[in-house]
């Protein structure tokens, strides 16, 4: 609240009356940030032609949304991104489940049968990027990378995944 009466030139009690409590404007700015970050999602996949593209697009969008945070507010990253997370879990839930839809969407004409698991698979890959964001353009190079390596693997086999063993298998089992 600080920073929007120091950034606002208002008074903390006209801030408070025309803004609300300090829960009500987190949550009004993480919903805001959210529907902006979702609608360029959304174009970023509409302007790009292939599969790869459209999935690349999306998730820079993702991990642009966190280099913006972590770079305006390097020591509270963590600390905002769980509290938007805790405290406003109906927005960050619906964007996440867009992001999904979008990447879905853009895989499914090659695989349909396992297009939101590739989906789960790649966000949660730019999730791990974002955990440690002090190289930007080091995220920006592991993530246009990890796109490419996870969106090629499952564009080239479009049947059902491999199954995991843990030893030898029963004779008679396919392996």
């Amino acid at each position: 609240m600080s920073d929007i009466v120091e950034e606002s030139r208002l008074s903390r009690p006209t801030v408070y009356k025309y803004a609300g409590t300090k829960d009500e404007v987190f949550a009004t700015i993480v919903r805001t940030g959210l529907e902006r970050a979702a609608a360029a999602a959304e174009r970023a996949a509409a302007e790009a032609g292939t599969a790869e593209e459209k999935v690349l697009g999306v998730l820079t969008v993702k991990l642009e949304v966190a280099i913006r945070l972590w770079q305006d507010s390097p020591t509270h990253a963590y600390e905002l991104l769980a509290a938007a997370s805790a405290h406003t879990p109906e927005p960050v839930g619906a964007y996440m489940d867009h992001l999904a839809r979008l990447l879905t969407d853009a895989l499914a004409e090659a695989v349909p049968g396992t297009a939101r698991q590739a989906a789960e698979v790649l966000l949660t890959f730019t999730r791990g990027l974002e955990d440690d964001l002090r190289d930007a353009e080091a995220a920006r190079r592991d993530l246009g990378t990890g796109v490419q390596m996870i969106t090629r693997g499952a564009l080239d086999r479009p049947s059902a995944p491999a199954r995991l063993t843990s030893g030898p298998q029963p004779e008679g089992t396919p392996s």
